[in-house]
This record gives C-alpha cells, sequence and structure tokens, in this order.
C-alpha cells in the first residue's frame, strides 16, 4: 500500500533500503504530509527519513555512503581554491541544458545571461540579445580563466613533481582577470 498524504502509513519496518533498515514510523510528519521513519543504516547509525525518500531510493545511507564515495573520487581529484582541475579539463554541457552551450540561460525576455563558476563562485559575464554574442562572451571566458588556470597549474604540477620541497614553500595560487 502506498502512502497516501495525511492518511495511512505503508509498514516498512524491517524493509532495507540501500544501507537503511526502517526500524518504526516516528509520528513526525513533513511538510508534505509524508511519515517520518526511524531507520538503521549498516555503519550504525540512526536517523529519521521520510517513507517518500526510502521507497523512491532517493536516501539510501545516513551520509556513510557518501562520504566514502567522496573520499574514493576525492582522491583522483584536485581542487584549487574551490576549483576542481579534472573537471574544468572535461568540462561537458549539464543534461537539463536548454540553451546548448554551457553557462548560457534564456531568461524569459528572450535576452542571453551568461556567467561561468570558477573558485566556487559565479561570476555573471552580463545579459545579451543574440544567442551568439552570448555564446562567444562564454567561450572568451572559458580561454581567459580556465585556460590561464589550467596552463598555471599543470606549470607548477611539473615544477611540484621535480621538486616536492619547492612545491610546499610555493602552494599554488589562482588570479583570474576578476583579481
Amino acid at each position: 500500500m502506498w502512502h497516501v498524504k495525511g492518511r495511512n502509513i505503508v509498514e516498512l519496518s524491517g524493509q532495507k533500503f540501500g544501507r537503511l533498515t526502517a526500524v518504526s514510523p516516528t509520528g513526525e510528519r513533513n511538510v508534505h504530509g509524508t511519515v517520518y521513519w526511524l531507520c538503521r543504516c549498516d555503519c550504525g547509525s540512526e536517523i529519521m527519513v521520510a517513507e517518500s525518500s526510502l521507497v523512491s531510493g532517493s536516501c539510501k545511507s545516513c551520509g556513510c555512503l557518501r562520504k566514502e564515495n567522496q573520499k574514493k573520487i576525492g582522491g583522483r581529484l584536485h581542487r584549487v581554491d574551490g576549483t576542481c582541475v579534472e573537471f574544468l579539463e572535461k568540462r561537458k554541457s549539464r543534461r537539463d541544458n536548454k540553451s546548448g552551450f554551457r553557462g548560457v540561460y534564456q531568461m524569459p525576455n528572450g535576452r542571453y545571461k551568461v556567467s561561468i563558476g570558477f573558485r566556487g563562485e559565479r561570476i555573471s559575464l552580463g545579459t545579451y540579445g543574440e544567442y551568439s554574442d552570448a555564446v562567444r562572451a562564454r567561450v572568451e571566458a572559458e580561454q581567459r580563466i580556465y585556460g590561464g588556470f589550467l596552463k598555471a597549474y599543470r606549470e607548477w604540477e611539473k615544477k611540484a613533481a621535480a621538486d616536492p620541497e619547492w612545491a610546499r614553500r610555493n602552494p599554488f595560487t589562482t588570479k583570474t582577470g576578476q583579481d
């Protein structure tokens, strides 16, 4: 039986959802009326999870799974000031991109807003009436910001590999045309 807002509670006690085992309903509900369940994670932690998150599979652990995955990935990625070097090198458009070009968004008035992310911040590159002008602004910003950063990082990386003591004394720092 599926949960109907404000009505029946589905019996989930003892069922496994990823690493979580549903223990008991708490009597609390979220803003949508979904019951929260007390769950025990395989790691031993106990957390409250909305029934809908358990059933849909959007919540699979207490957070330990995410931490483990981040450790695995983190060892292969290089971050500098909130920027992941590998993500810049292998940029691709998001699946939900509607304009066809990363960082270019069509506004309700038909104009195009352009931005670029760098060092954990979103940098606005302005708005443009023509799509081609918006794309050009984005490409120029990528070349100036990402290209300059990647070139400088790879040069630093070569020096660091050759002389770890030099790398320790000279940590890599970023500068952009926005500084």
